[in-house]
């Protein structure tokens, strides 16, 4: 049974923030079918956000004083291919945080990284191998 689609579920505290980054920035077209959730997609990615609900009394640690959802924490980055890095990196490198530069890299990409504003990497990448 082959596997058809990854669509990573994310986080965020602003949801308007985040689709309009998405589609400003990045030419995503935004998609709600539920309140405090959207699915976006460009092509054949697809990302999906929603607002964490408050967490549930029975996980809730009396002794522990920290927030909930205290920021968006991804301990890696979403890595997306195209066939023309230099193009999206023309259009987006004056519009978002720039985590690291359009490179040549030893592994066989050309590739640069960005921060969406919820603070998660988006890298963007061509194969130059």
């Amino acid at each position: 049974m082959p596997l058809q689609r990854l669509s990573p579920i994310l986080w965020t505290k602003d949801l308007q923030a985040t689709v309009s980054f998405y589609e400003t920035v990045l030419g995503f077209k935004g998609h709600r079918n539920f309140p405090n959730f959207a699915t976006l997609t460009r092509e054949s990615v697809e990302i999906m956000f929603i607002v964490p609900q408050d967490e549930p009394e029975e996980c809730k640690d009396p002794n522990d004083k920290q927030e909930f959802f205290p920021r968006p924490h991804l301990t890696g980055s979403i890595f997306i291919t195209t066939d023309d890095v230099d193009h999206l990196w023309e259009a987006v490198k004056d519009q978002a945080t720039i985590k690291s530069p359009l490179e040549d890299r030893t592994y066989g990409m050309r590739d640069f990284s960005i921060l969406d504003n919820n603070g998660y990497e988006l890298v963007f990448a061509q194969d130059i191998s």
